[in-house]
């Protein structure tokens, strides 16, 4: 865990500096060598002392933005386990944009904050130049975001790096953050942060970039169909560059447990991705259900709404109404 008496970044962020990545095989290199350091166990110890690390530092969740929708319904629900297990851990929300409406859904008492670089999507800066501008090694584009890249994984390492450390956080859960590549100097910051520092992640994926996406070459030679995420693939035919890509996300390490929400993402991270099976996971969605009841009058209203897709589908009417006993006797 992280010993406070000493600031760790300013060093870290000196020997990132020093590096002096310059190109996109640069870039490549270093991120090779650093995943070969040998770098310190998150943690040491008997399980009982790991409880008391994680209770005393807390638990940051990360990701792109916090709002009413999906991933922060989800976050909430895993602030509250949190919460359940250690009564007294404090619980950040950190992410590039923390929406009003989201107060809803955020623990009281939890800590918040913003940090506007690890906005993503069309928020993020360098979306644009990565996805949908088309590169060829030594283009103008090519040689120019290397450097755009480079500087705004620094000034994420410094200003992310920094308000874990401040705050002893033992324990960072990222939500979407190293699946899908809405900002990848944030996806690469928070690898570098979490090894430097020794923080073990729980690296949450709802959506990666390769469902529903592939290389326009797979596309044409295996006569596959296009999908929503192909653009992910736009600038995949220059290794150097679409590696980075591919180390991240997601990263993978001994201090890193990557949890999905269904078993073909667990099944492709160790079968294709070739991750370690011991530290990939599988969490579901679920709802609250003592937050989200429904009376049997609503289960019937709901029944009664999709009857028409359900005969479309033709499906025999006694069976949806043994349905319909089913569900309302269960209750």
């Amino acid at each position: 865990m992280i010993n406070n008496k000493t600031a760790r970044i300013p060093n870290i962020l000196n020997t990132l500096r020093n590096e002096k990545i310059n190109t996109w095989f640069d870039l490549g290199l270093f991120i090779d060598k650093f995943k070969e350091q040998n770098f310190a166990s998150a943690f040491k110890g008997k399980a009982s002392t790991f409880d008391a690390e994680i209770e005393k530092g807390g638990v940051a969740f990360l990701t792109f933005y916090f709002t009413i929708d999906g991933i922060t319904v989800e976050t909430e629900k895993y602030a509250k386990i949190f919460k359940n297990i250690y009564p007294d851990i404090p619980i950040h929300f950190v992410a590039g944009d923390i929406k009003d409406e989201a107060d809803e859904l955020i623990p009281n008492g939890a800590f918040k904050k913003v940090i506007p670089e690890m906005e993503a999507f069309d928020a993020w800066p360098l979306y644009e130049d990565f996805f949908n501008i088309k590169m060829e090694r030594g283009s103008e584009a090519y040689n120019a975001l290397i450097g755009k890249f480079w500087k705004e994984v620094l000034v994420l390492v410094e200003k992310l790096g920094s308000y874990i450390e401040e705050n002893d956080i033992s324990l960072l859960y990222l939500i979407n953050v190293c699946s899908n590549p809405g900002n990848v100097s944030l996806a690469l910051a928070t690898v570098l942060i979490s090894e430097y520092l020794g923080i073990p992640v729980i690296n949450n994926n709802h959506d990666f970039y390769w469902e529903g996406g592939n290389r326009k070459e797979d596309i044409v030679k295996k006569g596959l169909k296009k999908g929503p995420r192909d653009f992910f693939f736009h600038n995949a035919h220059i290794g150097e560059f679409f590696s980075v890509i591919e180390m991240v996300y997601p990263w993978e390490s001994r201090s890193w447990m990557n949890v999905n929400i269904n078993k073909m993402q667990q099944e492709h991270l160790i079968n294709i991705n070739g991750h370690n099976p011991a530290n990939v996971a599988l969490l579901g969605t679920a709802v609250d259900t003592k937050m989200h009841q429904m009376s049997k009058r609503d289960i019937i209203k709901a029944l009664c709404k999709s009857l028409p897709y359900l005969q479309m589908k033709k499906t025999p009417l006694p069976y949806i109404l043994l349905l319909t006993i089913k569900i309302v006797s269960a209750r």
